[in-house]
């Protein structure tokens, strides 16, 4: 009896997971035959690639299906902020009270889907943000691969696999197929701006594509499928100055910062990969950061664990976790989970952090919750 059970649902498995397959399947294809033409026009007028605002707009909305993308037609999880003052939907999401307590938070409605394609357009391009985001224009309108972990760098997302998750989506569907090597100028900047100012302009330096700019190689022209590759992103340029070269922290290559130069020059001073960087310095935020004078940077991914005796830091009031795991050369978000702490949890001073086992519950540090840096755009509830 046991048997046949088994055997009938297997059979029955078989028979039902092609057909939910296949129907995701569908559903992706028509999401994008939906909204490539807006995702298209955008580029164009912003030089975000296609593939890179479809491969969102398919993860962010759960292909249209999400309660805010169905009741509000918000389909980038775009928060009302200062200055909105249209249609408004309200759920519980990441917003807390003075007292830690969940509340709901405020989310853009707009009249249609198209209109939260360009509004996550004008929030990329808005000249106030160009320190975080500018940098990614100058990538060009083909290079998906450097979008896709540029956002994530740039603090667009907080999932770690942010990244690899567009590019999943993007190669799966050939989405890159869409991408067109177009030109962003200072009129595109102006345009949004003042829509963001209520025609008030504020004159600041975009990142512009050159007309004549060419791909850089492994970038995808026309429909291309080629893509580029991250050996290709390596520096050639062998260090030209190891005036702020250190040893090792943690038995790993470091440099400290000399306090004017950007994370792309460091990259370049030290032979590095500059997306490397970012991805082994959890603080630097984009390439044309410029770190303060002796900061900690590492030139290889930081470990889980400190190698040594000490096994716990007393905190001090100006300290964060980020510069406690630079100092002992301990990734982040390995340093928070042995201590039982989120990304906003601001230890009190005093309080010991353990750099090697992993705290019980009872034993968390004490500590406060501090606001995150501009948090517009909510990119959690990633599949």
């Amino acid at each position: 009896m046991l048997r046949t059970f088994k055997v009938s649902l297997l059979i029955l498995i078989l028979h039902v997971l092609p057909t939910e397959i296949r129907a995701n399947k569908k559903l992706t294809e028509n999401y994008i035959f939906t909204f490539k033409n807006i995702a298209i026009s955008e580029m164009k007028r912003s030089g975000i690639p296609a593939s890179i605002k479809l491969a969102q707009g398919i993860i962010e909305s759960d292909l249209g299906r999400s309660p805010l993308a169905i009741v509000a037609n918000n389909h980038f999880g775009i928060k009302c902020g200062s200055n909105w003052s249209g249609g408004t939907y309200y759920k519980v999401d990441d917003d807390k009270d003075s007292t830690g307590t969940l509340i709901h938070s405020c989310f853009r409605s707009f009249v249609d889907a198209e209109e939260s394609y360009r509004a996550h357009s004008e929030f990329l391009m808005n000249p106030s943000k160009s320190s975080r985001y500018g940098f990614l224009f100058k990538l060009g309108s083909t290079d998906y691969e450097g979008w896709a972990h540029g956002l994530k760098y740039a603090g667009y997302a907080t999932d770690p696999t942010y990244p690899d998750k567009l590019i999943k989506v993007i190669e799966k569907y050939n989405l890159s197929q869409y991408d067109e090597h177009v030109v962003v100028t200072q009129e595109n900047f102006d345009v949004v701006n003042e829509k963001e100012s209520n025609g008030k302009k504020d004159k600041m330096e975009p990142q512009i594509v050159k007309a004549d700019q060419k791909p850089a190689k492994g970038e995808r022209q026309g429909n291309k499928s080629e893509h580029t590759k991250k050996s290709d992103r390596k520096a050639t340029n062998k260090p030209t100055n190891t005036k702020y070269k250190s040893n090792e922290i943690n038995g790993l290559a470091m440099t400290n910062a000399s306090g004017h130069e950007t994370v792309k020059a460091i990259a370049s001073r030290t032979g590095s990969d500059v997306f490397d960087l970012l991805e082994y310095n959890e603080g630097l935020s984009s390439p044309d950061y410029v770190p303060y004078k002796d900061e900690i940077v590492f030139l290889e991914k930081k470990k889980k664990n400190i190698e040594g005796e000490t096994v716990f830091h007393t905190f001090r009031e100006y300290e964060t976790m980020y510069s406690v795991s630079q100092q002992y050369g301990i990734r982040l978000e390995s340093l928070l989970a042995k201590n039982n702490l989120k990304l906003d949890d601001h230890p009190l001073s005093g309080e010991q952090i353990s750099l090697v086992r992993q705290l019980p519950k009872k034993e968390t540090p004490r500590h406060k919750q501090v606001e995150r840096f501009d948090a517009y755009i909510d990119l959690g509830g990633l599949k």
